[in-house]
Parts: structure tokens; sequence; C-alpha cells
């Protein structure tokens, strides 16, 4: 275990580690990745009673595919890096986090990352959406408190794959 508590110790710079595209347009106080992911976790473990997925895989995949941020920090596509390249910044930043923690707990939060990026999976595909959706509640969350700035570009649901998000994001347009 005392391999992990210099994990613990590195994850929990994510509390301080602000989401860029907030403070971008000017919101103070901005939510941190932490923030982010921990809603994240909890929006999969309710939807996820309701679907035929694996909640623990789900949970799991949410809670890991934020965590190269520590090392890399929040980026955002204003940054105008490529998608590869953040891609591989990122899976060279959660390498570098996991080093020193133990063999089959380094491969399982790597394996878990991958399926996240890659998607291929019941899981993946429903913890990229409820990534989108968390972004989507929070835009509107910072849209009420500040009605003068503009959040529109981050409440539209972009390549929405799967149903339940959808239905979630189309319960949302409702409560306007």
């Amino acid at each position: 275990m005392k391999d992990h508590l210099t994990l613990f110790k590195e994850i929990g710079k994510l509390k301080r580690t602000d989401r860029e595209g907030w403070k971008r347009l000017g919101v103070e106080d901005v939510e941190s990745v932490a923030d982010h992911s921990f809603r994240c976790a909890f929006i999969a473990m309710l939807v996820g009673e309701k679907l035929n997925v694996d909640i623990s895989r789900l949970v799991k995949m949410l809670l890991v595919h934020d965590i190269p941020e520590v090392k890399i920090g929040d980026l955002t596509p204003s940054d105008g890096i490529d998608e590869r390249k953040k891609r591989v910044m990122e899976r060279n930043g959660l390498e570098s986090l996991l080093e020193g923690t133990s063999s089959p707990i380094k491969d399982e939060l790597i394996e878990l990352w991958d399926e996240f990026e890659n998607g291929e999976s019941k899981e993946a595909a429903l913890a990229r959406d409820i990534d989108k959706l968390e972004m989507i509640i929070q835009a509107r969350e910072y849209q009420e408190r500040y009605t003068e700035k503009d959040f529109s570009e981050f409440l539209i649901p972009e390549e929405i794959e799967t149903e339940e998000v959808k239905t979630l994001i189309d319960d949302l347009k409702i409560e306007l």
C-alpha cells in the first residue's frame, strides 16, 4: 500500500487543477478536474443502474479518464493541440503518474484509460457521453450564475452516441 500513497498525493492535485474552458470565459472560482470527475462518477453510478452495463467498470473509467491532467493540465480545444498529439501527451502523463505503482493496478488503470479513449465498449461509449453530459450540466449552472456570458459552445451535445444520455440531455432542455 505504501506505493499507493505517492499516487494518492498526486491524484489529490486534481482538486487544485482548474477546468480551463471555464476560465477562458471569465468564470471565477471554476470547478476543478476532481469536481468534474466526481460528478461524472456519480452520474454513472445512477444512470448505470438502469442499463445493462458493468457499473464498476463504468465508474472506474470515469475516475481514471482525467488523471493524466495531474501531469499535463487541462488541455482544451482552444489550446490548438492536435487530438492525436493530445492523446499521446495524456497517455505519457498517465504512465509517468503511475510509475512506482504495482503492475496489476497500473495495468488496470492504463487499460481503463485506453478503453475510455477508444470508446469501443458499451461502458466506454456511455462514459464518454457522461463526460459530455457533465460538462453541459456545469455550463447550465454557470450560465445561470453568469447571465452576461455566453456558454452556448458548451451547451451543444456534440457527438452523443448513447440513447440514455441523449434522453437526459433532452430532459435538461425541457428544464430551460
